[in-house]
Formats: structure tokens, C-alpha cells, sequence
């Protein structure tokens, strides 16, 4: 085992965090070309298909998100393609950037001797499973991450300067919280700690009048995308009402989002087959984060009760606001694993007993190494096998066999890796379900054919009462096999 001192030595060294986001960049490439999923492949498919000025005006209107990560991945498409790697790249390198930020964060609040800290934070931070799960992911989740983490770093930045300071840092930090607000809805509640710190910090009227004005961009985007974002809001009022089932899944104000929320901070966005070993595994991981936590609280100062507010104020307002529209789910609060890391590495450096700290240092590494390697070396843990679904159907069927999808048209993924080669239908009207309808679009799909593939992915939402089914036994289809692919489900063969 590594001794205490030379822990301390290798924690002193500024140079190594070169080393730590190199490290950081090639556990985010490991696995990165894994099959896009459901929500990427509609990102995917929309920023391919449809124009800049279509994405803002239809596009977003059914998307339940603000526009400026489709119109960033959109231009970075149009230079280097459509590749599942580089579909991710942006969020990889917001990933980097979020990691060097958080790195500078610590390194702001620990002075020049203290070296320990920053590093620590920024390579448990790497070394995260959860955060490398969602900077490989093509969605908005990493570039909110990046904005709300630099917004935080601008604002102890301005927070620590006099009031006849350089303006470059409310420029940055006036772009950043715009930017933030138009990648992802969700880091809306990290505003009022934007209100609150300042009036902690005691600021004086000078101040004040120049970083209220860093907000009018903010505002004035805002303002022009209100229009949008009511269209969003009935359109997923719509969704609920049609599909109550929808709230159990998107999220909602309960004991076991708020578990999992701590359980997947802890332990990343992983899960075993063996519930009591992974909840063992999860109990054993949150010991050390635990004792970081009550050790950095009572080791407080001003800069790292707004760390505090950062990880509190998002998830206490997300919780509370979960119960008028469900929202509240780990993966929409990337946003403050910085804080969450922050936090822990403050803690275990500020462990007095050598030995012990460096039991916890140890600890906390080696939790985030085995759960990245549980996420490499276990398909489980990878996203929706869309592209293999698609590949080994269209390599199998035959001339008159059919793919049928309970949803109007083939979801996108499918669309996203089909080549043609096989017929493909949705069977409903729309996602509600409607069971004269399902019964004439199944007939029609599969009327003259003798083979029917049958996804079975959100059947439970669309067509609860599997009309579908009904259909295709009263045309004399039988189960000749089942297929099943990670993430998709189960996909039923059915011939006559």
C-alpha cells in the first residue's frame, strides 16, 4: 500500500493534473462507441435532418429542452460527421473542461501551498464513473455541467475581487450563466444561489450594480424563448395526461429518487443483477464519502459554504419542484458532482491522522476504479443496443418478414442504423394508446406477411393492453423465438 508520505508528495505536484485530465480523456474514450440510445439518436437524427432555424421552430417544440446544445452539436456535426465518437465528443471535452474548472475552483480557495486539494478533486472527478458516463453521452447533461461549474469559478472570482476589478470575469461569467440556462433547463435552480451568496459575502452597491447587469443577457434570451418553452409545457402537460405511466419514469419527489441520487454520486451510474452485493458494495463506497463530508463541513469557510449551496440548493428545489411536474432524477443533476467532489476531497485533506487520510484517499479511488471497470467489462451497463438490434434483424429477415414498433413510426435508433432492408412500421397513432387504431395499423403492417420482429420497447406505455399481440395471433402468428438485447428488451419472431 502507498504510504502517507508519499501520497502527500504525489498530491504536490501542480504538474500532475496534465497527467490527471490525460487520464480523464482516455477513460472517456474507453467504450465511448457503444450503440446510441433512445434520447441520442433523436438529438442525432434532428440535428442531421432538419436546418438550423427548423430545429428552433418544430424541432424544439416537442423536445422538452432549451435549443443551444442541438445548435452547438449541429455546426460540430456539420465539420466531422456522425460518428457514435464523435456524436460525443463535445461532451467529452465539456467532460475535460468541467474536471480543469473544478481543478481551478479548489485551487482558488486552497492558496498556493495547498496542492492536495485541487488535485484530489480534480482526479476523483476523472476517475468518476458517473461524470464519465455522462460526458461520453451525447446529450446536453455535460455542456450544462461545464457552464454551471465555470459560472461558479467566475463568481468567487468576482466575489474575492474589489468593486474597480478587470470586467473580463462578469463578461465570462454573464456568458456562462446564459449559456448554462439554454443548455438544460434543470440548472435553473442554481440561480438563487447566485442571489444569496453575494448578500453573504456582504457586498457593497458598486458591486452590486455591475454583476446584476451580467444578468441581462440572461434575461433577455430568456424572453425570447418564452414562447417556446409554453409550447414545451403543454406539449408535456399532454404527455402526462395521456401517459400517467410516463411519471414513473422520467422522476418524481420520492425516497427512491433521492437514494438514488446518492447511491449513483457514490458509486456511479452502474447496477448488478445481485441486489445485496450491490447495495453492500454502495454501503461500503458511501463510508469514506460519509466521513468527507461531516469532516468538511466542520472544517468551513466562506468559499466552501457556497460549495455546500451549490450541491443543497439544485437538488433541495428540484425535490420540492418534482412534486407539481416530475423531474427530479440523478442523471439531471451532473451539474453539481463537481460541488459533491469538491466537498469530499476538502474533507479528506483536512483529515488530521496521516493514516487515516490516506486510508480515505485510497478508498475513494479505488471505489471509483472498480466501478469504472464494472462499467467497461459488463455489456449490462451499457446503453441501448439500438445498432445491434437493427444489424442482426436486418442480417436474418426474410423477404416477407415485417418489424413492427408500438409507436407511431420506428423509433429513432432504429431509423438512425437501419439500411432499408427490411420493412419496418409503428403500429399506433400516436403515444397514447387507442385500441381500434393499434388493431388497423397492426393489420395492415402485417397483412401478406409471413414473419413479424416485434419490439416489445415501451409497449407497457404505448399499448398496455397488447393489442398487438391480439392481432397477430388472430392472423395465426405464433412465437417462433425471442430475442433479447441489453437496454431494448425483448424482440419476439413471429411466424405463420
Amino acid at each position: 500500500m502507498l504510504n502517507s508520505k508519499l501520497v502527500n508528495r504525489l498530491m504536490g505536484s501542480r504538474k500532475l493534473i496534465f497527467f490527471v485530465l490525460l487520464a480523464a480523456l482516455i477513460m472517456r474514450l474507453v467504450v465511448v462507441n457503444q450503440s446510441l440510445w433512445l434520447d441520442e439518436a433523436i438529438g442525432a437524427f434532428a440535428v442531421k435532418n432538419f436546418t438550423y432555424n427548423a430545429l428552433l421552430t418544430e424541432f424544439m417544440k416537442f423536445d422538452f429542452h432549451p435549443p443551444l446544445y442541438y445548435l452547438m452539436l449541429k455546426a460540430w456535426t456539420g465539420v466531422f460527421g456522425y460518428s457514435e465518437l464523435f456524436l460525443r465528443l463535445p461532451s467529452i471535452l465539456f467532460g475535460l473542461g468541467t474536471i480543469w474548472i473544478s481543478y481551478a475552483i479548489a485551487a482558488r480557495m486552497a492558496g498556493k501551498d495547498n496542492w492536495q486539494f485541487p488535485l484530489l478533486t480534480a482526479f476523483l472527478l476523472a476517475t468518476s464513473q458517473f461524470h464519465i458516463y455522462y460526458s461520453q453521452e451525447a446529450r446536453m447533461y455535460s455542456m450544462a455541467a461545464f457552464f454551471a461549474t465555470m459560472s461558479i469559478y467566475c463568481l468567487i472570482e468576482m466575489l474575492q475581487q474589489k468593486d474597480k476589478s478587470s470586467l473580463g470575469i462578469y463578461l465570462v461569467f454573464s456568458i456562462s450563466i446564459a449559456a448554462m440556462i439554454l443548455s438544460d433547463y434543470m440548472p435553473v435552480f442554481l440561480l438563487p444561489l447566485f442571489l444569496l451568496v453575494p448578500i453573504y459575502y456582504k457586498k457593497g452597491k458598486g458591486w452590486w450594480i455591475r454583476y446584476l447587469s451580467t444578468f441581462i443577457l440572461t434575461l433577455a434570451l430568456g424572453v425570447l424563448w418564452l414562447p417556446t418553452l409554453f409550447v414545451q409545457a403543454s406539449s408535456g402537460k399532454q404527455l402526462m395526461e395521456s401517459l400517467p405511466a410516463w411519471r414513473n419514469i422520467i422522476g418524481g419527489s420520492n425516497i427512491k429518487q433521492l437514494a438514488l441520487v446518492w447511491m449513483k454520486f457514490v458509486f456511479g451510474r452502474i447496477s448488478l443483477l445481485n441486489k445485496p452485493l450491490y447495495y453492500l458494495m454502495v454501503a461500503f463506497a458511501s463510508i469514506p464519502v460519509f466521513t468527507t463530508l461531516f469532516a468538511a463541513l466542520r472544517k468551513r469557510k466562506r468559499e466552501i459554504d457556497v460549495i455546500v449551496l451549490w450541491l443543497v440548493i439544485p437538488l433541495g428545489l428540484g425535490f420540492l419542484a418534482s412534486f407539481l411536474f416530475p423531474a427530479f432524477n440523478y442523471f439531471r443533476y451532473v451539474y453539481v458532482i463537481p460541488a459533491f467532489y469538491l466537498l469530499v476531497s476538502w474533507g479528506a485533506v483536512n483529515i488530521k491522522k496521516s493514516n487515516i487520510r490516506t486510508l480515505i484517499i485510497l478508498s475513494l479511488i479505488m471505489f471509483n476504479i472498480l466501478s469504472w471497470v464494472i462499467y467497461v467489462f459488463n455489456i449490462r451497463q451499457h446503453r441501448e443496443q439500438w445498432r445491434r438490434a437493427t444489424n442482426f434483424i436486418e442480417s436474418n429477415a426474410k423477404e416477407l418478414d415485417v418489424v413492427i414498433f408500438e409507436y407511431p413510426r420506428p423509433f429513432t435508433p432504429y431509423r438512425w442504423y437501419r439500411k432499408g432492408i427490411v420493412e419496418s412500421y409503428g403500429i399506433t397513432d400516436a403515444v397514447a394508446s387507442d385500441a381500434s387504431k393499434i388493431r388497423q395499423k397492426t393489420q395492415k403492417a402485417v397483412s401478406g406477411k409471413k414473419g413479424v420482429y416485434y419490439f416489445e420497447y415501451l409497449a407497457d406505455l404505448s399499448d398496455p393492453g397488447r393489442v398487438a399481440l391480439e392481432v397477430l395471433n388472430n392472423n395465426g402468428f405464433q412465437v417462433n423465438n425471442v430475442y433479447n438485447f441489453e437496454g431494448v428488451g425483448q424482440v419476439f419472431y413471429w411466424t405463420k
